[in-house]
């Protein structure tokens, strides 16, 4: 084989060798993306935080009912749209057993503990700069929002889709009634055929 010959060979093999590592870059991405999304009736991923007020958060103990899981950034203008409806909410349905904590991804401890004091957050809020919790439970875009019962996800609020008017009647029969058990999510998530009457 002649140093011609060798060198297409070469050139060949680099090429197939560089397209191989982009599908598996590409492959690697779309896993990290679609293979965590959570839904409703999951459990919810395991942690363990202590707000900037000193409460310490588990989703199967934070002192409610129900908790609202808020993940948000101060980069967002989204989110930071919806912080006074979120905190409205916070106090409106305190009373009731619903706990709210926004959980930030900022970088930046000063420009985060500054905008929470200059916008007189009243929730509980925390501050996650490697977003280890937001990626456990699937999120890499803010705002996001999940709802949690019995360390169960019951609902999942995406994006601009406010918890609004429309979502307090879920909540308040979601804090009204009794504690999730594994049986009912089980029972709820039977396939169609298995419990269908026969005819």
């Amino acid at each position: 084989m002649n140093l011609q010959e060798n060198r297409k060979s070469v050139r060949r093999f680099v090429g197939w060798a560089s397209i191989l590592v982009v599908v598996l870059w590409l492959g690697c991405f779309t896993w990290a993306q679609t293979d965590h999304v959570l839904k409703e009736g999951d459990r919810a991923p395991d942690f363990s935080i202590t707000t900037d007020d000193g409460k310490h958060i588990t989703p199967r103990d934070f002192g409610g009912k129900l908790l609202v899981l808020n993940f948000w950034e101060t980069a967002c203008t989204p989110c930071v749209k919806e912080m006074p409806s979120l905190t409205d909410f916070a106090r409106k349905f305190r009373a009731e057993g619903v706990v709210v904590v926004a959980i930030s991804a900022d970088d930046d401890a000063e420009k985060y503990r500054r905008f929470v004091s200059d916008h007189h957050i009243v929730l509980g809020t925390y501050r996650d700069p490697s977003r280890s919790i937001s990626k456990s439970f699937g999120t890499y875009m803010f705002p996001d929002t999940y709802i949690i019962q019995d360390a169960r996800i019951v609902r999942k609020v995406m994006g601009r889709d406010r918890l609004d008017e429309r979502r307090h009647g879920f909540l308040r029969a979601h804090a009204a009634r009794p504690p999730i058990t594994p049986e009912a999510v089980l029972a709820r998530s039977r396939p169609w055929y298995r419990v269908r009457s026969a005819c």
